[in-house]
């Protein structure tokens, strides 16, 4: 298994290198240069300006370099080929871990890069923290006090969520036939989602909080667990949809 895992990670390495780098270029660079128009309370305030892009993309950035190669595997009879080398759960769940690993690194590697630029290589800014009393924030202590730690953390959190918007892709590529949809429908549910919790005045709940500083201190377990939940269970739906009213099949013969 880990063999066929590293075959998958080979398979997708030049897409998902080629947006990492890119990725990681335009952050690093946003990070100490957008700063300049602002007042600035605290030294990870650049990463949160010349990162404020990431939220609205981030669905596209985890799924399109990613998914695409399970569509036209299946598309292509691909995946029929696998079966008298490999069992069909198997096969599916080392394509899924690599595509996974892929979506996270696509988002940790960025975020951590880019912070760690804006707090040692950007130039420098004059900080005032005194001009906003209160100042509220989540994680208030770890973001003041140890900017490492809320780094690593936040960034883990956002790789995380950006494995599970991945996987709504990688249910369509195994189901849809096309690669429009597979590829566009993570980022038109974020922003659906965004746009009916907004709507409905209750902004702390939509996927979730993946931007958690701009809810302060006011979000809480249930707000930064309601976004992934919600996700999960559209992505099982979709998979009850296809299966159960459509009657697709991930192995069509």
């Amino acid at each position: 298994m880990t063999r066929l895992i590293l075959l998958e990670l080979r398979k997708l390495a030049k897409p998902v290198l080629t947006v990492l780098g890119l990725l990681t270029a335009v952050t690093c660079v946003l990070c100490c240069t957008l700063f300049r128009d602002y007042a600035l309370c605290y030294a990870l305030d650049k990463w949160e300006i010349g990162t404020e892009f990431l939220p609205l993309l981030f669905p596209l950035i985890v799924t399109v370099p990613v998914c695409w190669q399970l569509y036209y595997e299946r598309r292509d009879r691909f995946l029929v080929y696998t079966l008298p080398r490999i069992s069909k759960g198997g096969y599916l769940a080392a394509k899924w871990t690599a595509c996974a690993v892929s979506a996270f690194v696509l988002l940790f590697v960025p975020y951590v890069l880019s912070g760690l630029t804006a707090l040692y290589l950007a130039p420098y800014a004059e900080l005032h923290p005194e001009w906003v009393r209160p100042y509220f924030h989540i994680f208030l202590t770890w973001y003041t006090k140890y900017p490492l730690m809320y780094l690593f953390v936040l960034s883990l959190w956002k790789g995380l969520l950006g494995v599970l918007t991945m996987t709504f892709g990688f249910v369509l590529a195994l189901f849809s036939s096309n690669l429009f949809v597979v590829l566009t429908a993570p980022f038109v549910y974020a922003l659906l989602d965004n746009f009916l919790w907004s709507a409905l005045r209750i902004p702390n709940c939509f996927l979730a909080a993946f931007e958690p500083y701009k809810f302060g201190s006011s979000l809480t377990v249930q707000h930064w667990l309601w976004g992934p939940i919600q996700l999960t269970l559209v992505i099982c739906l979709t998979v009850l949809y296809y299966t159960r009213l459509r009657r697709r099949s991930i192995y069509p013969l």
